[in-house]
């Protein structure tokens, strides 16, 4: 009875026979504990949890995990030290086991998922798998592909606007963004990594970036075309006519077009250049892993707009209400072949949305190691993780959220007889300023430009 009382709380076994000094002796530690702990839930569940992303707070989790269950397993078995039975029956050796397996449970639940969550953050902040030379090869001997590109290779000029269109705005020669950035707005460059079959490197298919006013909690969603070309590069200098951006970041680890920034990074700036916001960090999802984790979270609801019917790959998407599992998920966001890369991109930010929804509800707790064991796996960022927590909030409370891509109006397709027949779209820098004003306000570095006129998107994709 007292190792049952004190498996309900530490001391209460002591206290029942009449051992006060012990009873306190473990009791007051149990009770800083339980204070610790509601202090730190106090937040909500979820919040703790992100918090644990932070390593030096999961490792004061864990710390505190394995001492408190120390504890607990020392004050149940503390009245048989004093007791002293001859022997123990077999129903209280039964008890005390049940007892024992059950503390270990309860200590090894919040042991496991921090250790989780330290080795998860610890393995995003190292991840590279967007470079090619991080990429998997279907075998030892075969090389990594490269695109072999010249630095130098001209491009066509962009063809002038009529007269009721919005001017082109020609990029300054060196990155705008200086201390009147808002700190109140965090953007992340979101970029899926395709490693498909048959493809020796991995490419950034997925361009999205995710742009939160930390203030009105408003996100903007804007989707950058895969095959955007011939845009002009943030250092200086032009991309070529062929050269498509989702090779970006492997054509800078190979130490083309100069440069100074690493692949991702580059990448990152250089879709914050050209869409006239600040990116601040990127994460690199992997498209296998993205579909593995839908699965995770038992999948996610979305609303189609459009019927998707792809006898390529069998995907039959109704309009209206669905339900997606993983590899449906993954059918939905990665057609294109009966609509278009545009529609294709809509899709993936529909996609994310619900699984932003679903990933931030204390549901998912239960799942926690799975989700934090996957994310370590499948998603490589310089986001620092320690900050996390401080977006719980707004995650869970967003006012509004903005879509756009950047089809048209926003490029247009050049003729392929002046591309080798390699289809490739361009922007209209001007169209995108409006855009960006209309999104941004005056973080955007287009704001006060002549001729920008704010304006919402123009596009359903």
């Amino acid at each position: 009875m007292a190792a049952a009382l004190s498996f309900v709380f530490p001391g209460a076994g002591q206290l029942y026979l009449g051992r006060r000094i012990a009873a306190v002796v473990f009791a007051v530690p149990a009770l800083f504990a339980v204070l610790w702990t509601v202090l730190q839930l106090s937040q909500g569940p979820v919040y703790f949890a992100v918090s644990m992303l932070d390593t030096g707070y999961a490792l004061t989790v864990m710390v505190v995990a394995a001492v408190i269950t120390a504890w607990r397993i020392a004050s149940i078995m503390q009245p048989f030290l004093v007791v002293r039975p001859s022997r123990i029956g077999v129903r209280a050796g039964a008890v005390l086991a049940l007892l024992l397996v059950a503390t270990l449970g309860m200590g090894d639940v919040v042991f496991s998922n921090a250790y989780a969550a330290y080795s998860a953050a610890a393995q995003m902040a190292s991840n590279d798998f967007a470079d090619a030379t991080a990429a998997p090869t279907p075998s030892a001997s075969t090389p990594v592909s490269r695109p072999t590109l010249t630095p130098t290779e001209s491009a066509s000029p962009l063809p002038s606007l009529s007269a009721s269109a919005t001017p082109e705005i020609t990029p300054l020669a060196s990155p705008p963004w200086g201390p009147g950035t808002d700190p109140n707005r965090l953007t992340v460059l979101l970029t899926g990594v395709d490693f498909m079959q048959g493809r020796h490197h991995a490419l950034n298919d997925t361009l999205m970036l995710v742009s939160v006013d930390l203030q009105t909690r408003s996100v903007a969603l804007v989707s950058v075309p895969r095959d955007t070309s011939d845009f002009p590069f943030y250092w200086g200098g032009q991309a070529p006519v062929t050269f498509k951006i989702n090779s970006l970041v492997n054509a800078i680890a190979a130490g083309q077009f100069g440069s100074l920034d690493s692949p991702m990074v580059t990448l990152a700036n250089e879709i914050g250049w050209l869409v006239g916001v600040k990116v601040d960090y990127y994460a690199e999802v992997d498209i296998d892993g993205f579909g593995q984790m839908i699965d995770l979270v038992g999948g996610v609801d979305i609303n189609n707009p459009t019927l998707l019917n792809d006898p390529s790959t069998g995907t039959y998407i109704p309009a209206g209400p669905v339900h997606l599992d993983g590899q449906t998920a993954l059918q939905y966001v990665r057609s294109r072949e009966t609509t278009s890369d545009y529609a294709r991109a809509s899709r993936q930010q529909i996609v994310m949305i619900a699984l932003e929804k679903k990933l931030a509800t204390p549901a998912m707790l239960p799942k926690l190691g799975s989700l934090l064991a996957l994310a370590g796996n499948s998603i490589a960022t310089n986001f620092p993780l320690s900050t996390a927590k401080n977006y719980v909030d707004a995650a869970q409370h967003l006012s509004s959220i903005s879509q756009c891509v950047l089809g048209p109006p926003y490029n247009y397709h050049p003729d392929s007889s002046l591309t080798g027949g390699i289809w490739t779209s361009r922007l209209l820098l001007g169209q995108v300023a409006d855009l960006s004003v209309q999104l941004f306000g005056a973080d955007s570095r287009y704001y006060g430009q002549p001729g920008v006129v704010p304006a919402p998107c123009q596009n359903n994709a």
